[in-house]
């Protein structure tokens, strides 16, 4: 396979390939399309692929890959549909990942908060990022303003302004509850400080009298 310097699509989807990404994509290196999706590939996504940069479509979807999301994708300039979904995927989704049209995250196991980066993101227009366990509230973009709950569903706990999803909590009650926290504490040190001082005062004219 690394003598196929001149490769422009490699299409191997829907076989029983197995075991992990050949290292030799680096020397595709005018690879457009990759697609290896539905097979029964495992391990982690070589970083080696950052040197396919002329890649636009990546897929990677229906296998058994786990490890993280590389950040190296973010080095893929013109990728702009990359499908990761039905792996085994952990860790965040990174926010090096920018200049996408198309997202397919759904069906793995990334966790934590959508990094705010996707905001930048001006054209996604399509996201898939259900049964995750991600949480936190969803980026205000085009991709994310025009979604449907499907597309979103079965993660731990995620927010925003979608029918079907929570709508985010304020901080505005947590500050007022500081403050009166803080008023009554306030209040009761002064009282505290009065009675001393009075107490202090009456035992002072006992004794002088």
């Amino acid at each position: 396979m690394g003598s196929l310097t001149s490769l422009l699509e490699l299409i191997l989807k829907d076989n029983k390939l197995y075991g992990s990404i050949p290292l030799e994509l680096d020397s595709l290196s005018c690879l457009v399309n990759l697609d290896l999706s539905s097979n029964r590939l495992n391990g982690s996504i070589p970083e080696c692929l950052r040197e396919c940069l002329p890649l636009h479509h990546f897929n990677l979807s229906n296998n058994r890959l786990n490890d993280r999301i590389l950040i190296q994708i973010g080095k893929l300039n013109h990728l702009s549909k990359l499908d990761l979904s039905h792996n085994l995927l952990t860790g965040g989704i990174p926010s090096q990942i920018q200049g996408l049209e198309d997202l397919e995250l759904s069906h793995n196991n990334l966790s934590g908060l959508i990094p705010s980066a996707f905001e930048e993101m001006h054209a996604l227009l399509y996201v898939n990022i259900s049964y995750n366990q991600l949480q936190g509230p969803i980026p205000d973009c085009n991709a994310f303003r025009n979604a449907t709950i499907e597309v979103l569903k079965g993660n731990k706990d995620l927010c925003g302004n979608v029918e079907g999803l929570q709508p985010c909590k304020s901080c505005a009650p947590a500050v007022y509850q500081h403050k009166v926290v803080l008023i009554t504490s306030t209040s009761f040190f002064f009282r505290w400080n009065f009675l001393f001082c009075s107490k202090k005062r009456e035992s002072s004219r006992n004794r002088t009298s």
